[in-house]
């Protein structure tokens, strides 16, 4: 039966399916189609009689079918039925064609008029463009894709790569020039004038522009999960037929562009992006299009090869560029180099064949200890036993290495040629045609990418949170490529100057750069973290191109330094070189160009004595500053008395950089494992990669002195192999920097042989770690520890507990036991307890023994012996030295806690037994009994963890900085207990943000996300714990108050809904709750709903009339409403109003609400649709709270919103006039609330 019902749901389907492929092939008739009654040929294009109806018929069966069920059925029909190449681009041509005849004449003949009909057919290009804007979209798949959309996906892909080429190619593109028609249609308006459809117009254009672009062959690997079969499949598989790559590449989208004029109009509206558009329409497709221009362009190809460094890579290159200008097709140049490695190849055959007289008798047997034999032939193994060792390798069976899971670049709906022009498989250009691409990015980045850039970075500092994972990769690449292509063009072109690419050294440039960088990290997002590496890379060099020009104005410059100095920023970059081993051989060069960047321009500025970094101090210091200071300021600076003030109080102070401590955080095992990795294959590496791990090297073995981590047998054999006849070429120039290392390396590592022959069994194991061993093995000296220096932690503190003077003793007590070994038990350190509640069960024992032998003695007075705790096990003592919370429950029983790592902790005998007693049935009670906190947070939000004194289990940390006092008040890492201060670069956008409640409460939410959204910022608060720790946490509500808190001035518009509580101190309040004490006293405590209703009714009368009631409440009361001073009169209780009214908040609220519209409605009648409209679109747009969805479902669903709303926001003026006036109507709505809360 149930085969019979999946055989019924599928013969459901497919009749389905075929209605609807019926359907679009009745609309693919009804378009139009050629005029065979015509003399001319070929026949011209004729349009049907309802071909408007048609297009926007096909429009809704998009939206219905593929948008809104998720299936790609009517784009799989519209292909199969040609309708693009056969209706919609004939159609546009012909429509170019009159509209162009029709320009020239009314030049040549002022008095001439349009074509007739003119705007019913311009209607029908409008249309005819937003279907090719759904029928080119970029197809994406991820995990929430459906099965269908699966099966389509090759299929599709080929078909949009006949649209590409047919659009391309038709008339050598000139729909291309109907396109920007209809946009110079919109142009022509005044800004002011043009409406929200014309703005969408435009947006649909770029759009167009974007998918012609961006449409590329099919991906074998679909995403982590889903891939394409791979039965010999090849690239050619993927190609539809007659399509070819020179068909489709960027250089012919190059050649179409430029004979079309698409370049002259986009430079038009990146130029004039902030003047003559609204930027928020155009600015992301504009990002768009430039980066799928660029992503595949390796900028040093467009430049001549004097930036190559290495004479090999010289020679090479130079042969390929002198190649690479008379290549007309990309398969050209494939060919050329697979001529070029075929000669390679013929060189090492002749170079390792013997001749024919020597080859008899060349055999060679091994045998094996398992009784197998290996054999080797040829003469060649006789007489090099390593060619002989190489054969056997050779012939073992090559398995092919798997891409593990993190390594893979395909993420969710992402391509897997991404970071196209990082894998050296960048595509190359004819010569017209690099020229003319070249000259569009010079004029581009002359007047465009600064605006572009500043447009772009303002929208993503307000979006951050909803950018997904393909926005962030776009901006982080667009960033880089333009910045190291200015970089390079500097070079040899005088004109270029760095100010042109000025916007990415501004503050807001620098921070999204750093925090997308830092939060894909965070979030491990590989393909993220990628992309800002780059980009970070690209802005360091930036700056250090900058700093050596020494330009003028450096205060972009120096906030970058100042930021890029931070300890967050250091580790954040020491980091990523650590797990860079794991990844792809474009990672690891990544990491390595960016280590290589940061250390240069750190070793730069280090020069530098005094840095003025953002400083934070323990305590608030005294500024001694006299009135002289004060007006010689004022004189100099030319300032107000409250400026200079504010300058001479600045927290900013001057920091000496020690570069050695900075760089010490890139010395460690985990980087120097990812640098011999990438060296490994050194064979596929440029001269200059090569160049910069042995610079690093050199780093490590010469100036911080960490041979140790150098000395591996790996590393001696990669050198060897590297120093091979078969290895590095001898006309190489990175050969010698490692042949120049190789003998410095063997030199020292003979010393240390011979000084300590232990070394001789650590080169088989990794180095030792924080041992006197591994100290000894690493500096040949031992590890002297100085522990008079080393203090423990000190104990976690108690938070101020609401009420705590009215609580009795023994509750605060027992709460205070509570909290803490409730916090012990929720991070799993059971055993850490069971060992203290042992020993205090031990102690217990001895003292009551002890004070009865006393007592019989006579010596009452004589106190017990301490009693010495030791935690056994593997745990050690460490947790008495560290943990602060478990030192906090030992000093709450009573113990003597060590305050050094010398001293003993033990239970002294003055404790008396009554008081142990107590503290091991409370540490019982809550081992066995779960402790309910009254906050509903978890138990370590009432503890605060304060900073100890001295750092003493980091009294060899490096951490990179040396203040000017030996003391450590001025420790930066300390925030002060009165000025909470952000590191994180959040502080910065918290000042960026426009809104005023947001600036009130010093908090920062971004613009258009629910404000019920606050996990972020207790991750926020949890990553500064580690160096700015507050006096209190985020919710004490006795924290100190900052400036902008104490002077604040709110107005009715921020004030929130409970501030509204100030009703409750309305006397007539308290009257209202004596009356419901009376009626719960007569009623034994209990009130039916009714009665409530009637209640709230009664109490929200009083409230509105001043205590004055006109309503019948006969039936609650049980008879006539009783005064308040005979109600108070019986009262026998003396003790303060309970809350029992809060309780029926809700019910009173209503009937207050119903008094206000009875009493609004008498005077406003006329403004009711207003106020409904208003509520109804204020209760639209509550904030979701679906945040934290998967990322590419997020990006699929607003993909297809975005698609089907740029299709239907250009539809004809009826229907957009209609959207414009309700548009129009709940603005207004919106401009009176505000005006009225003014």
């Amino acid at each position: 039966m149930s085969a019979d019902l999946q055989q019924g749901t599928t013969n459901a389907a497919d009749f389905s399916l075929t209605v609807l492929r019926a359907r679009i092939a009745l609309l693919a008739t009804a378009i139009g189609g050629p005029d065979y009654t015509s003399q001319i040929d070929p026949p011209p294009y004729k349009l049907g009689d309802d071909c408007l109806a048609c297009l926007k018929d096909l429009k809704r069966w998009f939206k219905l079918v593929d948008d809104q069920q998720k299936r790609w059925d009517v784009a799989m029909a519209v292909a199969e039925y040609r309708i693009l190449t056969d209706d919609l681009l004939p159609i546009l041509i012909d429509w170019e064609n009159k509209c162009s005849l029709a320009a020239k004449l009314a030049k040549n003949n002022p008095d001439h008029e349009e074509f007739r009909n003119k705007a019913y057919y311009d209607k029908i290009a409008l249309n005819c463009l937003q279907l090719l804007v759904l029928m080119t979209w970029p197809l994406i798949v991820t995990e929430q894709s459906s099965s269908n959309q699966i099966t389509l996906y090759g299929e599709l892909k080929k078909h949009q790569l006949v649209y590409k080429k047919t659009i391309l190619s038709m008339e050598s593109g000139k729909v291309l020039r109907a396109a920007i028609r209809l946009a110079l249609d919109v142009i022509k308006i005044d800004r002011l004038s043009r409406t929200p459809r014309d703005n969408m117009v435009l947006k649909l254009v770029l759009n167009f522009f974007r998918n012609v672009i961006a449409i590329e062959p099919g991906e074998f690997t679909i995403n982590t999960k889903k891939s394409m079969p791979k039965k010999g499949i090849t690239s050619i598989d993927t190609l539809p037929p007659n399509v070819s790559m020179d068909d489709i590449s960027l250089n012919t989208v190059i050649s179409s562009f430029h004979k079309n004029k698409v370049f002259g109009f986009l430079l038009t509206l990146t130029s004039s992006l902030s003047k003559e558009f609204d930027q928020d329409f155009i600015n992301i497709p504009l990002l768009e299009i430039m980066f799928y221009f660029t992503k595949d362009v390796n900028q040093e190809l467009l430049f001549p090869r004097q930036f190559e460094t290495g004479t090999h890579s010289k020679v090479v290159n130079k042969n390929e560029s002198s190649s690479a200008n008379n290549i007309v097709t990309s398969a050209g140049f494939e060919l050329s180099k697979l001529l070029q490695k075929e000669h390679q190849m013929r060189k090492n055959v002749i170079k390792h064949t013997s001749a024919r007289h020597s080859r008899f008798g060349g055999l060679l047997s091994i045998q094996t200890p398992d009784k197998t034999r290996l054999t080797v032939s040829g003469s060649q193994a006789l007489v090099d036993e390593k060619i002989a060792l190489q054969k056997l390798d050779d012939s073992k069976k090559w398995n092919k290495r798997i891409i593990k899971k993190h390594q893979s670049v395909a993420a969710e709906g992402l391509p897997n040629s991404l970071l196209n022009s990082q894998t050296g498989k960048a595509i190359f250009f004819t010569e017209s045609n690099g020229k003319h691409f070249k000259e569009f990015i010079n004029n581009f980045i002359d007047s465009g990418f600064n605006i572009l850039l500043h447009s772009v970075t303002n929208y993503f500092t307000t979006e951050q949170d909803r950018m997904v994972t393909l926005e962030q990769v776009e901006y982080l690449l667009f960033f880089a490529w333009f910045v190291k292509y200015q970089l390079l063009r500097s070079k040899i072109d005088n004109s270029a100057d760095i100010k042109q690419v000025s916007e990415a050294l501004k503050e807001v440039t620098f921070i999204l750069v750093s925090s997308l960088l830092r939060s894909a990290y965070d979030l491990k997002n590989w393909t993220v973290t990628h992309a800002g590496m780059i980009a970070f890379n690209e802005l360091l060099n930036l700056v250090s191109r900058t700093k050596a020009a020494q330009e003028e104005d450096s205060t972009d410059i120096e906030f970058i330094v100042s930021r890029l100095f931070s300890d967050e920023r250091i580790q954040l970059l020491s980091n990523l070189p650590k797990i860079g081993s794991k990844y792809s051989l474009q990672f690891m060069k990544s990491c390595i160009e960016l280590t290589h960047s940061v250390l240069k321009v750190l070793e730069q500025y280090s020069d530098d004595k005094t840095l003025v970094i953002e400083g934070k101090s323990r305590r608030q210091k005294k500024f001694n500053i006299s009135e002289d200071d004060i007006t010689k300021l004022i004189e100099e600076e030319n300032v107000d008395r409250d400026e200079a003030l504010d300058i001479l109080t600045s927290s900013l102070r001057s920091i000496e950089v020690n570069f050695q401590k900075v760089q010490a955080n890139y010395m460690t095992e985990p980087v120097i494992e990812t640098y011999i990795n990438f060296l490994e294959r050194f064979r596929e590496l440029e001269d200059d990669s090569i160049k910069k791990v042995f610079s690093f090297f050199h780093r490590v073995f010469v100036q911080a002195k960490e041979q140790a981590l150098l000395f591996r047998f790996d590393l001696i054999i990669l050198l060897r192999e590297m120093l091979s006849p078969d290895g590095l070429d001898r006309m190489s120039r990175s050969r010698k920097y490692v042949s120049q290392f190789s003998d410095y390396f063997l030199a020292r590592l003979k010393k240390r042989l011979k000084k300590s022959p232990a070394w001789f069994v650590g080169l088989l194991f990794p180095p030792l770690h924080n041992s006197e061993v591994g100290f000894y093995q690493r500096y040949g000296e031992y590890n002297v520890l100085n522990n008079e220096s080393m203090y423990a932690a000190p104990a976690s503190q108690f938070k101020p507990i609401p009420d705590e003077e009215a609580l009795p003793p023994s509750i605060l007590l027992d709460m205070k036991y509570g909290v803490l070994v409730s916090t012990l038990l929720d991070d799993g350190k059971t055993e850490l307890l069971d060992q203290l509640l042992k020993h205090i069960t031990h102690t217990l024992d001895i003292f009551k023994s002890w004070l009865t032998v006393n007592v019989n003695a006579g010596k009452e007075t004589v106190n017990p012996p301490n009693e010495y705790f030791t935690l056994t096990g593997v745990l050690n003592n460490d947790p008495i030295f560290k943990d602060k919370d478990y030192r906090a429950l030992l000093l709450l029983i009573g113990y003597s806690i060590p305050r050094k790592i010398n001293e003993p902790c033990f239970l002294p005998g003055t404790v008396e037994v009554s008081d142990l007693t107590v503290s091991c049935e409370l540490v019982k009670k809550y081992l066995s009994t779960p402790f309910e906190t009254p906050n509903g947070l978890p138990s370590s939000s009432y503890l605060l963890r304060v900073r100890s004194e001295k750092d003493s289990f980091s009294h060899n940390e490096q951490d990179g900085w040396e203040g000017d006092d030996d003391y450590d008040y001025n420790d930066p890492y300390i925030v002060p207990d009165d000025q909470i201060l952000s590191k994180s670069d959040a502080a910065y956008f918290k000042d960026l943000d426009n809104n005023a409640s947001d600036k009130l409460k010093g908090t920062k939410f971004s613009k258009g996300i629910a404000r019920s959204k606050k996990k972020d910022k207790r991750k926020r608060r949890k990553g500064e714990a580690k160096t700015n720790l507050p006096m209190f946490g985020d919710q004490d509500d006795e924290r100190p108050q900052t400036v902008r808190e104490r002077h604040g001035v709110f107005s009715k518009e921020f004030i929130s809904d409970s501030e509204d509580d100030e009703d409750l101190m309305n006397p007539i309040f308290f009257e209202n709750e004596t009356y419901m004490r009376w009626l719960l006293d007569k009623n034994n405590g209990q009130l039916t709903e009714d009665r409530y209703i009637q209640f709230a009714k009664f109490a929200a009368e009083r409230m509105n009339n001043g205590g004055v009631v006109t309503g019948d409440y006969t039936s609650l009361f049980g008879g006539s409403i009783p005064s308040i001073e005979s109600i108070r009169a019986t009262e026998s209780s003396s003790f303060a109003p309970d809350k029992s009214l809060i309780s029926l908040a809700s019910h009173v609220a209503s009937e207050m609400s119903i008094f206000d519209v009875n009493n609004n409605n008498n005077n406003q009648l006329s403004d009711d649709d207003v106020n409904s409209e208003s509520r109804n679109s204020l209760g639209s747009s509550q904030p979701s709270n679906s945040q934290n969805m998967f990322q590419s479902e997020v990006y699929s669903r607003k993909e297809s919103t975005k698609r089907s709303l740029e299709a239907s926001a250009a539809d004809e003026s009826d229907e957009d006039e209609e959207a414009i006036r309700l548009f129009g109507k709940k603005s207004r709505v919106v401009l009176s609330q505000g005006d009225s809360d003014d």
